[in-house]
C-alpha cells in the first residue's frame, strides 16, 4: 500500500512537472553570425541555454517554467539582449461596441476580404482560413489590417495582410465608410481595433475596441528630457530605446560613471547600469512610477575591459511570454551584421 502510493505520489508530480513545463522557438538568420543562444528570466534571475541548429538557424528551448523570459544571441558582431519594453495598448478601455452589418455592408466587406485574401496569397504566398477581419485605427486613419483564425480554446491567431501605401487609403475608406460605423460615428473612440467576425456566409458582427492612445513625438521628448534631467551618482546617462501607448511608457535607460571616485580600486572603474523604468501619464502629465524597475545590466568593470564591449540592446527579442504546456513562436530574426550605436554600447 505505501509502494504504491509512493508510486502514485511520483506519477503525479511527474505529470504536473510535464504540464507545467513550456517552451520557445523560433529562427534566426543568416546562421553564420550566430555562435549561441539562451534565454533569461529577470525575476528568477536565471539563464537557459538554447538547442540551436546551425545548418537551419532553428533554436528551441525546453522545459521551461511558464513566465516571461528575453532572449540572449552571441554573434559574430557582439552580445545582442532582448528586453521587454511591451506595454498592452490592445487592452479594452471601454465595453466593445458590438454593431450588426447593414445589408448594403455586407457586400463591401465580402469584397474586401476576397481582395484582401487575394493580396496576401500573392505577397506572403500562402491564403489562410480565418474567421475575422482586423483593422487597427488610429485617430482618423487606418494603420493595418490582418485576417484573423480563432483556434480551439479561443486563441486568436493574426496574418498581416501587406498593403501598400497607395492601397491603405482604399481598404480605410471601405472600411470606415461601413454603414454601421457612420451611424454611431459619435459614439467611436478616437483609437480602436474594428474587428468584423465571418462565417461561411459572410460576415456576422462588428466590434469596435477601444484601444490606449498612441505614443506620440511629443511624449518621446518629455521621456528622453526627463532621463537628460537626471543627476545623481552617473555622470553619463541616455536612452536606449522606450516604448508605449500615450498613457503607459517603458524606457530603457543607460547610466554610466566612469569618473574617479573614492572608491579603493587597482585600476579606473566604470560602474555600468541598464534599466528599464516605467512611465505612467496622469492628469494630462507624466510621471515615473516609483519602485518600478527593471534591471537588465548592473556591472562594475575596469573602465580598460569596459571600452572593449560590444553589447546591444534589442526589444523585438524581449518579453516573451510562455504559458504553460504550450509552445511559443518568435518572429524570425535577421542578425545584424554590425550593432546599433543608438542601442548599443560599443568600443570606444
Amino acid at each position: 500500500m505505501l509502494r504504491d502510493a509512493v508510486h502514485t505520489t511520483v506519477l503525479v508530480l511527474l505529470l504536473v512537472g510535464v504540464a507545467a513545463a513550456g517552451e520557445i522557438t523560433g529562427t534566426l538568420s543568416p546562421v553564420s553570425r550566430v555562435e549561441s543562444v539562451a534565454a533569461v528570466d529577470r525575476v528568477e534571475k536565471k539563464s537557459r541555454p538554447a538547442d540551436y541548429d546551425p545548418e537551419t538557424g532553428t533554436y528551441r528551448l525546453r522545459n521551461l517554467p511558464a513566465g516571461t523570459y528575453d532572449l540572449v544571441l552571441e554573434t559574430k558582431a557582439g552580445r545582442i539582449e532582448g528586453v521587454d519594453l511591451r506595454v498592452d495598448a490592445t487592452a479594452p478601455k471601454t465595453k466593445p461596441l458590438r454593431l450588426e452589418p447593414a445589408e448594403l455592408d455586407r457586400g463591401e466587406i465580402r469584397t474586401l476580404a476576397a481582395w484582401l485574401v487575394k493580396l496576401r496569397k500573392e505577397r506572403r504566398n500562402d491564403a489562410p482560413e480565418f474567421d475575422a477581419i482586423l483593422a487597427n485605427v488610429r485617430g482618423t486613419r487606418m494603420k493595418a489590417v490582418y485576417l484573423v483564425r480563432v483556434k480551439p480554446g479561443g486563441e486568436r491567431v493574426s496574418f498581416d495582410v501587406p498593403l501598400e501605401q497607395d492601397e491603405l487609403p482604399q481598404a480605410s475608406d471601405l472600411l470606415l465608410g461601413l454603414i454601421s460605423l457612420v451611424r454611431v460615428r459619435d459614439q467611436l473612440p478616437r483609437d480602436f481595433d474594428l474587428m468584423i467576425e465571418m462565417d461561411k456566409t459572410g460576415p456576422k458582427d462588428i466590434l469596435v475596441i477601444g484601444v490606449s492612445p498612441e505614443l506620440t513625438a511629443e511624449d518621446r521628448k518629455w521621456l528622453v528630457d526627463w532621463v537628460d534631467g537626471i543627476r545623481g551618482f552617473e555622470n553619463k546617462r541616455r536612452v536606449l530605446d522606450l516604448d508605449g501607448t500615450g498613457e503607459h511608457a517603458r524606457v530603457l535607460v543607460e547610466k554610466v560613471r566612469d569618473k574617479p571616485t573614492s572608491l579603493a580600486v587597482k585600476e579606473p572603474t566604470a560602474f555600468w547600469r541598464i534599466e528599464v523604468f516605467d512611465f505612467e501619464k496622469r492628469y494630462g502629465g507624466w510621471s515615473k512610477v516609483e519602485n518600478r524597475f527593471t534591471v537588465i545590466v548592473r556591472e562594475q568593470v575596469s573602465i580598460r575591459r569596459f571600452r572593449t564591449y560590444r553589447w546591444m540592446f534589442e526589444k523585438r527579442l524581449g518579453g516573451i511570454r510562455v504559458e504553460a504546456d504550450a509552445v511559443t513562436t518568435v518572429p524570425p530574426y535577421e542578425v545584424p551584421e554590425t550593432l546599433d550605436p543608438a542601442c548599443s554600447r560599443l568600443p570606444y
